[in-house]
C-alpha cells in the first residue's frame, strides 16, 4: 500500500525517461514530479508508523496492568521500521537513481546559478553586512516552492540512517581512497584543517541564511522526508555523484587551457561557495550542527569533494604538462597550482610517468630542432625544481633527454648558442651557493634544512641534485664532462670576435666572467687570450691609422695557437679590395716587423654605402656580397656563370648568396641565372 502506489507513477516509466523531457537540459519539470512521488510516500510512511505507535503504547498499557496476558518484548513500530526498509529495497523501480540523479543535477544547477561563487573576501564583507539579505528571493526556482508548498510541515521520524557509513566513490583509486580516510581519521590535526577549510567558505550561520530562504526550504524538506523513509544512503550516493560530476565539468570548462593566471583558488572558492553549502544542505536538512554523527558524515563527504577537486584540477594539469613547460615563462602560474595540488594528492609518480611519456612521443624525435629540444630542456629543468625540489624527477627526465641529445651532432653548439644568445638570462641568474653545494656531502651536514633522500630516489640522487644545482652545469654536463662545453664555446666567441668590427667585446667580456664562476678559469684560458687579442688589435689599427689617416682595413689579429682553427672559403676579391688589404699588410709589417700577417679575405665584415639612381643603402656585409656587388661597377648585367669564374666560388654557392641582393630589391634575375641591377624601382 505504501510503495507499489507511488511508484506506478510515470516519471519511473522507461519510455518516459529515455525519450521525454528528462534528456532535456531544462528538466525543472522533474522537481514537482519527484516531490510528490516522496511526499506520498512519506504520507503513508508517517500515517503507518504513527498507528504502529499507538499500538505499541496500547501495548505498553495492556502489559503494565494486572493481565495475565503475555506480549513480545519486540515492539511492533520497530518491526515496521526495518520491514519498510527491506520492502523498499526491493520494490524500488530501476529507474528510479536515473530519475533521482536528473531532479538533484536540476536543483543544483539552479541553486548554482542563485547563488554565484564568492571570494572569502566577498563572503566575509557580506556577513558583516545587514542581515536584511537573507531575506532575498530565489526567483530561479519559484516553481519549485508552489510545488511544494503544501508538503513542508511532514511528520518527523527517527535518525537512525545517520548512522549508516556512506559508500565509497567508485572514481577514487585505493591509493585515492587510503589518503582520505587519513584524512578523516585524525582527528587531531587533519579535522582542524578540515574545519578551517569549510568554515572559511561558510559558516554554518551561513548555511542557515540559505535554509531560510523560501525555496530551499521546499528542498530541505524533501532531503529529510528521504532521510526518514530510508533513503538517506541512496540519496548521499547520488546527490555525490552530481557534485563529482559538477566539479570535473567545471574544471575542464572552465580552467583547461588557462595557464597565465592562478586559477586553482578561484576553483576552491567556487567550491567551498557552491559544492560544499550545497552538500550541507542536502546531508543536514533538519539537523542539529552540532551533532556528532551528523558532523562527521559532512565533514567526510567534503572532504573526499576536495580532494577529487584536487585530484581532477591536477590530472589536468598533468595531461597539460608538456604545453604548459612550452610556454615558459608565462605558464609558471599554473605551475605553481600544479605545486599545491601535487602536495594534496601525492600524484609526483602520475606526473612523472606522463612527462616522459610525452617527451618521448613529442619532443625526442627527429622532426625536433636542437635548439628547440635543449629550450624546452632548459624550461623543464626550472619547472621541475619548483614542483619536486628533492630532484627526482628532474633527475629521471634529464636521463632520457641527455640520452638522445648525445645522438646528435650539434647537440653542444645549440646548447652554448642557448647560453650565450642576448636574450637569455641563464648567465645572469645567482650562482650563489653553487660551489658550496658542489663540494658538500649530504651525510654529516649541519645544514638544519637538510632533508633525507626519498624512498624513490636511487643511489646516485646525492650527485645528480649537486649536478642540477645550475641549469648551465647540466647542460654542461650532458656529455659528462665540460671539455665539448669549452670547445663549443671557444669556437662561438670566435665567431662573433671576428664579426665585432668595432671591437666592442663588452658582451663577450662579461659572458666569460661569468662562466668562470662556473667552470673556473683553468678551462677558459684560451679564451681569455682570444678577447685579449682583440683589445691588442684595437691598438694596433689605432696605431696604423696615426700613420696613415686613409687607411680604411682594419682587421682582427687572432693568434694561432689560441684561436680555434679558423676555416675560410675560397674567394677572388676584386682587385680594389686587394690592394687595400695589401696596403694594410704592408703597414702591419712595418709596425710589427717580427710577426706575420696572413689573411682570410672570406671572413670579416664590409661596411657599404650602395648609390643608386633614385635609393642608397648603408649597410655590413660579407665580403663575398660586397665582391658580387662591386661586379655590377663593371656591368650592368652578369650571368651566374660569369661571376661563378670571376671569383672563383662554385655555381651553387654563389646563387645562394645572390638570394641576399634579390630580397633587398638590388638585383633581380631577369632570366634563370641572368642578373641585373636595378638603379630606378620606378623603371623596373
Amino acid at each position: 500500500y505504501i510503495l507499489i502506489d507511488p511508484f506506478q507513477h510515470q516519471l519511473f516509466k522507461k519510455d518516459y525517461i529515455s525519450a521525454g523531457p528528462a534528456q532535456s537540459e531544462s528538466a525543472e519539470w522533474v522537481i514537482p514530479a519527484f516531490y510528490n512521488v516522496i511526499d506520498a510516500i512519506h504520507k503513508r510512511f508517517a500515517v503507518s508508523r504513527e498507528l504502529a505507535r499507538l499500538f505499541d503504547d496500547r501495548l505498553r498499557t495492556l502489559s503494565a496492568s494486572d493481565s495475565p496476558l503475555e506480549f513480545s518484548s519486540l515492539e511492533v513500530s520497530s518491526r515496521f521500521l526495518m520491514d519498510f526498509a527491506a520492502e523498499l529495497a526491493i520494490r524500488l523501480p530501476p529507474s528510479f537513481d536515473q530519475v533521482a540523479h536528473l531532479y538533484f543535477k536540476t536543483t543544483f544547477r539552479q541553486f548554482e546559478v542563485s547563488h554565484p561563487t564568492q571570494t572569502f573576501e566577498d563572503r566575509h564583507s557580506n556577513n558583516m553586512a545587514d542581515s536584511s539579505g537573507q531575506n532575498r528571493v530565489d526567483k530561479a526556482i519559484n516553481c519549485t516552492d508552489q510545488a511544494h508548498h503544501s508538503y513542508r510541515d511532514g511528520a518527523k521520524g527517527d535518525d537512525r540512517d545517520q548512522q549508516q557509513r556512506p559508500r565509497r566513490r567508485r572514481t577514487l583509486t585505493p591509493q585515492t581512497e587510503r589518503n582520505v580516510m587519513d584524512l578523516l581519521d585524525d582527528d587531531d590535526t587533519d579535522d582542524e584543517l578540515v574545519e578551517r577549510m569549510f568554515h572559511e567558505g561558510h559558516s554554518a550561520a551561513g548555511a542557515e541564511s540559505l535554509a531560510k530562504e523560501g525555496p530551499m526550504q521546499s528542498y530541505l524538506d524533501l532531503c529529510h522526508k528521504m532521510g526518514e523513509i530510508g533513503f538517506a544512503s541512496r540519496m548521499t550516493d547520488v546527490v555525490t555523484r552530481v557534485l563529482y560530476d559538477r566539479v570535473e565539468a567545471k574544471i575542464f570548462n572552465s580552467f583547461k587551457k588557462r595557464w597565465d593566471m592562478a586559477t586553482l583558488d578561484k576553483g576552491k572558492d567556487w567550491v567551498t561557495s557552491t559544492i560544499l553549502p550545497f552538500l550541507r544542505l542536502t546531508l543536514l536538512p533538519k539537523k542539529d550542527q552540532g551533532d556528532f554523527t551528523a558532523k562527521k558524515r559532512y565533514k567526510m563527504w567534503s572532504s573526499r569533494l576536495l580532494f577529487y577537486f584536487h585530484k581532477t584540477f591536477g590530472d589536468l594539469r598533468i595531461e597539460e604538462f608538456f604545453n604548459i613547460i612550452v610556454e615558459c615563462p608565462d605558464s609558471k602560474p599554473a605551475i605553481l597550482d600544479l605545486q599545491e595540488c601535487i602536495e594534496w594528492t601525492g600524484q609526483r609518480e602520475q606526473l612523472q610517468k606522463a612527462f616522459l611519456t610525452a617527451i618521448n612521443k613529442r619532443l625526442l624525435h627527429p622532426g625536433a630542432e636542437t635548439t628547440d629540444i635543449i629550450e624546452f630542456y632548459i624550461s623543464t629543468i626550472k619547472y621541475l625544481r619548483i614542483l619536486d625540489p628533492s630532484g627526482v624527477m628532474l633527475d629521471r627526465a634529464a636521463r632520457a633527454i641527455n640520452r638522445y641529445l648525445r645522438t646528435r651532432d650539434d647537440t653542444m653548439r645549440a646548447i652554448v648558442s642557448c647560453i650565450v644568445d642576448d636574450s637569455s638570462d641563464l648567465l645572469t641568474t645567482s650562482t650563489e651557493g653553487i660551489q658550496a653545494n658542489a663540494e658538500a656531502d649530504d651525510e654529516g651536514t649541519d645544514d638544519e634544512s637538510w632533508m633525507p633522500e626519498p624512498k624513490n630516489a636511487g643511489p646516485d640522487l646525492s650527485s645528480a641534485r649537486r649536478r642540477m644545482a645550475d641549469i648551465i652545469s647540466v647542460l654542461g654536463n650532458i656529455y659528462d664532462t665540460n671539455v665539448r662545453f669549452m670547445e663549443e664555446f671557444q669556437t662561438i666567441l670566435a665567431d662573433r670576435l671576428l664579426k665585432a668590427i668595432d671591437f666592442n667585446v663588452d658582451r663577450e667580456v662579461r659572458q666569460l666572467e661569468l662562466l668562470k664562476l662556473r667552470f673556473g678559469e683553468a678551462d677558459l684560458q684560451h679564451c681569455e687570450v682570444m678577447l685579449a687579442d682583440v683589445a691588442e688589435s684595437k691598438r694596433i689599427n689605432a696605431n696604423i691609422r696615426s700613420v696613415r689617416p686613409e687607411m680604411p682595413v682594419s682587421a682582427t689579429i687572432a693568434s694561432r695557437c689560441y684561436w680555434p682553427d679558423i676555416e675560410s672559403e675560397t674567394l677572388e676579391l676584386p682587385e680594389a679590395f686587394k690592394r687595400m688589404l695589401e696596403e694594410y699588410s704592408a703597414a702591419f709589417q712595418i709596425l710589427k716587423p717580427a710577426k706575420k700577417l696572413n689573411l682570410f679575405p672570406s671572413l670579416g665584415m664590409v661596411e657599404l654605402e650602395l648609390e643608386l639612381q633614385d635609393r642608397t643603402f648603408q649597410m655590413n656585409v660579407e665580403p663575398i656580397h660586397a665582391s658580387i656587388i662591386y661586379l655590377f661597377e663593371e656591368q650592368d648585367m652578369w650571368t651566374l656563370s660569369a661571376m661563378s669564374a670571376k671569383l672563383q666560388v662554385a655555381n651553387d654557392v654563389l646563387e645562394q648568396k645572390m638570394q641576399f641582393w634579390i630580397r633587398e630589391g638590388v638585383v633581380r634575375e631577369i632570366e634563370r641565372f641572368y642578373y641585373q641591377v636595378i638603379e630606378n624601382v620606378s623603371s623596373s
